[in-house]
């Protein structure tokens, strides 16, 4: 018998043994270490703080080798989308405290945070709003320099064209070049053995689903 865990999280944190782990994008049935677990292809992940969080997790000594995969067909959350995110967050209270003035609340208008959100700007939303656009970017797609290279720079181009200077700090290419020249992106390297489809290389047993 197979059993599935779905979105089995403890928020920002969980506890094994007195000691405390801090989980954002991984799975928190990592601290189980019968558990085999899935960032699922519902999912939107930022790469380098998905290696991140694995990093701090092992100098934890949680040993997590063998049992955390990404799935192919989650979306990638780009530096390009965290930048957006705040820029969205800024237009939204920035949109908010317009009204209040309108209104002559004027003293509330300064005080509040209007219409604002309260992401926490690590560009899900954004990233979310790419993947329903069909404009976003597949971590199977990473693998593959010519599609990622042409498929971010469109959401570049648009994301320029809709927020112009706001955006001038932003280079599409260094991004580019960073998964060109990091460990994640090659497959015979440390992304190959946790990326996978799920159907041909994840047992069903004792997994614990995220996404």
């Amino acid at each position: 018998m197979a059993t599935v865990v779905l979105g089995a999280q403890w928020g920002d944190e969980g506890k094994a043994n007195g000691q405390t782990y801090d989980f954002h994008i991984l799975p928190s049935g990592l601290v189980n270490p019968t558990c085999l677990n899935l960032v699922g292809s519902g999912c939107v992940v930022h790469i380098p703080s998905f290696f991140k969080e694995l990093e701090d997790l092992q100098k934890k000594d949680l040993d997590t080798e063998g049992r955390i995969f990404l799935s192919d067909r989650a979306h990638v959350v780009f530096d390009l989308h965290l930048l957006i995110d705040g820029l969205q967050e800024g237009e939204l209270t920035e949109a908010a405290e317009k009204e209040q003035l309108t209104n002559g609340q004027v003293a509330v208008a300064k005080k509040s945070s209007g219409g604002a959100i309260g992401t926490t700007k690590k560009g899900i939303g954004p990233a979310y709003s790419a993947k329903h656009a069909r404009s976003g970017v597949r971590v199977h797609q990473i693998f593959n320099k010519e599609e990622l290279d042409r498929r971010l720079r469109v959401l570049a181009k648009g994301a320029q064209k809709r927020y112009g200077r706001a955006l001038e700090g932003y280079d599409v290419d260094k991004e580019i070049a960073r998964f060109d020249v990091s460990q994640w992106a090659r497959p015979t390297t440390v992304m190959g053995p946790r990326r996978t489809d799920w159907q041909p290389d994840v047992p069903r047993e004792a997994a614990v689903l995220c996404g």
